[in-house]
């Protein structure tokens, strides 16, 4: 199964189900109608076993994003700022979209466990520093004391060459 992402395409071969889960179209299918008020990633994958939350990140400009290398104190802040600022809409569109599919009672949703996995054209250096920070305050892998299962079991942080290595069965391409 084909489906595709801010320039990108995945196949995902086993996928009982693919598709663009943050649809613009009010007559599509699958539009969920609630933009103006929650975020949601821009691919579900419902795998056999599991389900694939996947927000993708053409960056076409780094430096537009001011993820430039850093070498004065100003700069280094506005770095700071927007890394941070990238980390917070990742982790609420994860939330975001969990929620969704909870509220709509999908099969599967949100029962199997969920990867986030979010696909960012930056380079290996800042992959590193957004993957630390993510799961530093996504609780994937870890449930509460109190709760019966996990919200995520694994959030990973690749761009798209990391992606084919990592998961050589369901390759991206640039289209």
């Amino acid at each position: 199964m084909k489906v595709k992402a801010d320039g990108f395409e995945f196949e995902f071969p086993e996928a009982l189900e693919a598709y663009v889960f943050d649809e613009k179209d009010k007559a599509a299918a699958r539009y969920h109608g609630l933009s103006h008020a929650m975020k949601a990633v821009d691919l579900v994958v419902e795998l056999p076993n599991d389900t694939l939350f996947i927000e993708v990140k053409d960056f076409h400009a780094p430096d537009d994003y001011n993820f430039k290398a850093a070498v004065t104190d100003d700069q280094r802040t506005e770095r700071r700022q927007s890394l941070n600022h990238l980390r917070d809409v990742l982790v609420h569109k994860f939330r975001d979209t969990w929620l969704y599919r909870w509220s709509e009672r999908a099969a599967g949703a949100p029962d199997k466990p969920v990867r986030y996995l979010c696909v960012l054209t930056l380079d290996n250096g800042l992959l590193g520093v957004v993957n630390k920070e993510m799961n530093q305050v996504l609780p994937n892998g870890r449930a509460g004391p109190r709760w019966q299962r996990e919200l995520a079991q694994a959030c990973v942080v690749l761009n798209p060459q990391r992606w084919n290595s990592a998961f050589p069965a369901w390759p991206l391409t640039r289209y």
